[in-house]
């Protein structure tokens, strides 16, 4: 039981009273249990920036060699290949020597920047201003899907992991313009690829 104090003094109001009793009742309650704190999420296996402009995989069209007469598929995007060099080459340098492929069930993370063109900004001194018109979001070609397949595929090529079916999970799959960069993680300020892979047997709670 806790003891109020008793008040002689006329002057001392009532509500003054009641501010030292909640004082003293606060401190005779025991201190609150700290919640405790989940565990942490380990590191990425692997992480890599890819600069260059990303390109989709997966359409293709059909073509006749004049040598064979034979019909060939071939991607009907010609960026695909650049892309695709560009990734390889930046996961081999960020993988370093001595890398050996991921294997397991893997978790990934690919945030595309792609470049606004240019008839989405204004025109003399409101050429840096993006239109009202123009659209918030790249919800459009290039396919958010044909873009990680390619993306994939050169890690493959990479050797970053054994194969790109070791994929089980997307944390985020994300495609944005460039003029997002400082408003949505991981945006560039020019085109290219944030990319990360966890192994997913070694986290809490798996």
């Amino acid at each position: 039981m806790i003891d109020v104090p008793l008040w002689e003094d006329d002057r001392v109001t009532a509500a003054v009273a009641l501010d030292e009793a909640s004082a003293l009742l606060d401190d005779a309650l025991p201190d609150e249990e700290p919640a405790p704190a989940e565990p942490a999420s380990p590191p990425p296996a692997f992480e890599v920036t890819v600069y260059g402009a990303p390109a989709p995989q997966g359409s293709k069209s059909a073509k006749r060699n004049k040598h064979t007469n034979r019909i060939h598929l071939v991607e009907s995007s010609k960026y695909v290949k650049p892309w695709r060099e560009d990734v390889v080459g930046a996961a081999l340098v960020a993988r370093g020597r001595g890398w050996k492929p991921l294997t397991g069930p893997l978790a990934a993370e690919m945030v595309f920047t792609l470049t606004r063109p240019r008839s989405h900004f204004g025109t003399g001194r409101n050429a840096e201003q993006v239109r009202p018109s123009a659209p918030a979001m790249p919800a459009g070609v290039p396919d958010l899907s044909k873009l990680a397949r390619s993306t994939e595929d050169a890690l493959t090529t990479a050797g970053i992991y054994r194969d790109d079916a070791l994929l089980v999970e997307y944390r985020r799959l994300v495609k944005r313009y460039h003029t997002d960069h400082g408003q949505v993680r991981d945006v560039m300020e020019v085109s290219g690829c944030v990319i990360r892979l966890w192994r997913l047997e070694e986290e809490p709670g798996r």
